[in-house]
């Protein structure tokens, strides 16, 4: 047997196994995960199953376009490191779908949990008017955001002008 045939067969067989095992266990332990997430048990048991499916498509997707190996295979070796190259660009990818499923998840957690807080508390009391009861310095001005035309500063007076002095043979010239 050819060896690039039987590294595109090695290469299937484990990703198969690897995206069929990562999708179990992903289905089994994610539905807890999903309950607290949406709080509602028949929303969270459909979700994993749907994110499941999409997981199947996406990652046995990605190892049928990745299966291609452009390089000869002269030995086992070189077989080898193409076989190590593809599978770890397979678990690459299952770990990355896994952790966006977990950060878009977590935001919905995140929304619920903020939607179930109760309303803030009122104030037991209030300050009276006029409080402090000495004058509070002024504030210094506030730099203008980025991009917003910058405040101007008020004008310095203008200093006195200096008379021009007559230079003989010549017109006057400005002072310096």
């Amino acid at each position: 047997m050819d060896l690039k045939l039987g590294t595109y067969l090695i290469y299937l067989a484990v990703s198969i196994v690897l995206t069929v095992w990562v999708a179990r266990t992903l289905l089994k332990n994610g539905q807890v995960f999903l309950d607290e997430a949406f709080a509602d048990e028949r929303l969270a048991k459909s979700v994993n199953h749907l994110l499941v499916v999409g997981f199947y498509l996406l990652n046995l997707g990605y190892v049928a376009v990745a299966l291609k190996i452009g390089q000869a295979l002269p030995d086992g070796s070189s077989a080898m490191e193409a076989l190590a190259w593809k599978l770890g660009l397979v678990l690459l990818v299952l770990g990355g779908l896994h952790f966006f499923n977990l950060f878009v998840l977590s935001r919905f957690r995140r929304r619920r949990l903020l939607d179930q807080l109760p309303p803030p508390v009122p104030p037991t009391r209030m300050i009276p008017a006029g409080y402090p009861p000495y004058p509070t310095p002024p504030m210094p001005p506030r730099p203008a955001p980025h991009g917003y035309p910058k405040p101007t500063a008020p004008a310095a007076p203008a200093a006195p002008a200096m008379p021009q002095q007559p230079v003989p043979g010549g017109e006057p010239q400005p002072p310096l």
